[in-house]
């Protein structure tokens, strides 16, 4: 009798972790920051980054389709002015200066951050934002298992398996995925005549990654070694008004990035040294053909990159609530390409440093200062300031500003590509002013968390690439570009007995004109999403809309109507349910079956489903 009560006494509760170094963080490094919820990454694991910042950030991304290109528009500005760090390390291919989203699975990482204005003054670059990616662990919970299977319309598969096992002091744990897709849905081309529906061709792509870790925490010392490999072979469609040209074109890319880090507490403060080796292998092919069968026009594009990252980061605590963080980093990059005249090195040595602390009681203040020096040669001084003010009249109410200063880098591709490169190009230079409102309160089983910003950007020497008469085109620094906006962000959650009602979304508004007052092609002025769910036991459902607004693809003022393209909504709907150690969930993507554009010409995927099944130990 006694082990039957106490067997009815027995209550599972949810795990609760707790970051220190989050809580001493104080509110000026917050101003300019928002995390993605690690639970919403748990179970969205097996979709792209792309996919994640579309249906969840305010981030607009410039999307292909699936197995296509995805890029980043952070505050209106270009996919390169969006900089991506991986632990610290940054991502953005030194040839191109951007990174392709679709390739990213949120499968390899745990925490997603995004930062803006003054919050990215830790490095060059991101003059638009950052995207924040992290990979943590923790000790002591014994063997790690996770598996995932995923199947969907086109013949889509996707398999994921996490393994290994976390001791007191050491972790192991692989990590491994394939996907894989005909990716040959049907659609409706516009772009012949008469309007076809057809289904698309050399669509398909198969993409595959491993990444094994370590880590060895001894006193008061943690070494980590990480090395996320991936390899992605993709066919590329035609666009709508070539689809019946013959053409082979597709893309092979690999790379691998490997890092070692030690670090080190003591009771004020921390250090850590890193040091990480990148290759990345990029070739492009595409060979059209004339109507006799012989090859009429051959492209074939092979870039080798390999980047060495060696930084060192100090926290140490000041006096009272003043901290004060200094790095020191050094990258060396080097690009052999059959593009460029020979082998292309760049150096680039940055020093940082950011005090942080509180003027008076409800005032926070962060300034930073970076300096950075391109091949030897230095860039200037950079600094950033940030003020938040926690109000003492209604709680919860925080209201933050910030400058920013930042520079950019030509990309090697734009000082040395064969033909057109120019070695003349100065860095663009940004310049950032925003502010916010954020409130976040609790009220028993009632939460809410909002945000109201906006931005003015003024960014000199914006390159671009433009024609000649030479018929190759040619970067130049062509104009001063101002972007400047607002940003909407709410989240509300509520709790009674077992229900659990989660509704969050995110509204921009962006207008990026350069000397011309005209909108900046593929930037709208408007996008925004919205994601609801509701929890009952073991069951969920959840719902997700997705919004773009009307986009320009010309330059020209007096463009083709037929050059715009139109705004969309998408919708998408889930339901899951928890069986013991099994999660089943079932997914309906576009769900109104919308007839869309997202890249000129390019098709996209109408209604299409897929099931998940996974198994965690």
């Amino acid at each position: 009798m006694s082990v039957a009560l106490m067997a009815q006494d027995t209550i599972m509760l949810q795990t609760v972790e707790v970051n220190a170094d989050a809580i001493r963080r104080n509110q000026a490094e917050q101003a300019m920051e928002r995390k993605m919820d690690t639970a919403l990454l748990k179970r969205l694991n097996t979709i792209t980054m792309s996919q994640l910042l579309i249906q969840h950030s305010p981030v607009f991304i410039k999307t292909y389709g699936p197995g296509g290109v995805a890029t980043a528009s952070f505050r209106g500005t270009t996919a390169s002015h969006t900089l991506v760090l991986w632990n610290g390390f940054q991502l953005n291919a030194p040839t191109l200066g951007q990174v392709d989203f679709s390739t990213i699975p949120v499968f390899m990482t745990e925490q997603v951050a995004l930062k803006w204005g003054s919050g990215t003054s830790a490095n060059s670059g991101g003059l638009g934002g950052t995207v924040n990616i992290e990979n943590t662990q923790h000790f002591g919970e014994g063997l790690l298992l996770d598996l995932k299977q995923t199947y969907g319309s086109f013949n889509s598969f996707g398999s994921y398996i996490t393994a290994g096992y976390s001791w007191a002091s050491h972790l192991l744990r692989v990590k491994a995925y394939r996907t894989s897709s005909d990716n040959d849905f049907e659609y409706n081309n516009i772009g012949v005549i008469p309007h076809q529906v057809m289904k698309q061709k050399n669509g398909d792509f198969v993409d595959y990654g491993l990444m094994p870790e370590y880590q060895w925490r001894f006193r008061n010392s943690l070494i980590t070694v990480v090395s996320w490999n991936q390899w992605s072979d993709r066919n590329c469609p035609q666009i709508m008004p070539n689809v019946n040209s013959n053409t082979k074109e597709y893309t092979e890319n690999g790379y691998s990035r490997n890092f070692v880090s030690y670090k080190t507490y003591w009771q004020t403060g921390k250090i850590e040294v890193k040091s990480a080796y990148f290759y990345e292998k990029q070739h492009y092919y595409l060979q059209t053909y004339a109507d006799n069968g012989m090859p009429a026009t051959t492209i074939n594009s092979k870039n080798d990159a390999n980047v060495f990252h060696q930084i060192a980061d100090l926290n140490q605590d000041l006096y009272k609530s003043w901290k004060l963080n200094a790095k020191v980093q050094w990258d060396h990059e080097q690009v052999t390409s059959n593009n460029y005249d020979g082998t292309k090195d760049r150096d680039v040595l940055s020093f940082y440093a950011a005090v942080t602390g509180k003027v008076v009681k409800p005032l926070d203040l962060r300034l930073t200062l970076r300096n950075d020096w391109v091949d030897w040669a230095s860039a200037g001084f950079f600094p950033t300031a940030t003020l938040s003010y926690n109000s003492m009249f209604v709680k919860g109410l925080k209201l933050n500003a910030g400058y920013s200063h930042n520079f950019r880098n030509p990309t090697l591709n734009d000082l040395y590509w064969n033909p057109g490169g120019n070695p003349d190009l100065k860095p663009e230079n940004g310049r950032t002013v925003d502010g916010n409102f954020m409130y976040s309160r609790k009220f028993g089983g009632f939460s809410v968390d909002g945000t109201l910003g906006a931005y003015y950007s003024e960014v000199k020497d914006w390159i671009q690439w433009v024609p000649t008469t030479y018929r190759y085109w040619v970067p130049e620094n062509v104009a001063t570009v101002i972007a400047y906006g607002a940003e909407v962000h709410l989240k509300l959650n509520y709790f009674i007995n077992d229900w659990n009602f989660s509704v969050s979304g995110n509204y921009v508004y962006s207008h990026t004109t350069d000397e011309s007052g005209q909108q900046l092609i593929y930037i709208p002025w408007h996008h925004a999403n919205a994601f609801a769910e509701v929890k009952w036991k073991t069951w969920n459902i959840n719902y997700t809309m997705e919004y773009s607004g009307e986009r320009k693809t010309s330059m020209n003022a007096n463009e083709f109507y037929g050059f715009r393209l139109m705004p969309y909504t998408l919708h998408h709907v889930a339901l899951g349910k928890q069986i013991r150690k099994f999660n089943v969930e079932f997914k309906i993507n576009n769900l109104t079956d919308v007839d869309y554009m997202a890249v000129l010409w390019r098709a996209m995927p109408g209604r299409s489903y897929e099931i998940s099944l996974n198994y965690k130990f």
